[in-house]
């Protein structure tokens, strides 16, 4: 009697396990060091490493370990260099590259400035653009799920693994946290519909429940 073929896992799943792995190695040697790093970044300092030599995401655990920023503060420092890590993925993507390229020759070719373009939905806007425009926007949001993925992946590869499976579950709750750390790190955003007037700062800040 045969028995059933078991399926073997795709590339994609085997390094989605290798990353979760390496993920959970990450978080332990940071559970580890935790009240080793603060030390190593005063002795980096004081034997005169200029800060932006220091590894920045060892630097922000260490001042969180420290206790002289808050875990909000570090939850979007890290954030932030995650963002970093692939901030480049659209400019350097091939076929969109490609694609925008002939959007904007039919542009040009048509007469318009180069911050101008067609309206999709106007009937006289070239059916080539059309058709150009939206294989672009389906690319566009392909791209979107790439620079997801290797932002999640950033995350575990760092041990990360709370943040990126907040950033999978609930991307709004983890926006909020984002946008909560941002205020603490950079402070509150100017409120563009205030009234600036004597006594009126013009800023808003984002209130979380724990507040």
């Amino acid at each position: 009697m045969k028995t059933p073929k078991q399926n073997k896992p795709g590339a994609s799943g085997a390094l989605l396990f290798a990353d979760l792995i390496l993920g959970h190695a990450r978080r332990l040697e940071n559970l580890a060091t935790k009240r080793a790093r603060p030390e190593r970044f005063i002795s980096a300092v004081e034997a005169g490493e200029a800060p932006h030599d220091c590894d920045l995401l060892g630097e922000a655990q260490a001042q969180c370990a420290a206790g002289k920023i808050s875990d909000d503060a570090l939850f979007f420092i890290v954030s932030w260099l995650a963002e970093r890590s692939v901030e480049d993925v659209f400019e350097k993507d091939g076929e969109l590259n490609r694609l925008s390229a002939k959007i904007r020759a039919i542009e040009k070719r048509e007469g318009l400035d180069e911050f101008d373009e067609f309206i999709p939905d106007h009937p006289d806007t070239p059916a080539g653009w059309k058709a150009l425009d939206a294989k672009w926007k389906r690319r566009y949001e392909q791209v979107e799920k790439i620079q997801d993925s290797r932002f999640i992946r950033w995350l575990r590869h760092h041990g990360e693994l709370d943040m990126a499976d907040l950033f999978v579950n609930d991307r709004a709750a983890f926006d909020r946290r984002r946008e909560a750390g941002r205020c603490k790190v950079l402070g509150p955003l100017p409120d563009i519909n205030a009234d600036t007037g004597e006594g009126d700062t013009g800023l808003t800040e984002v209130v979380t429940g724990d507040e």
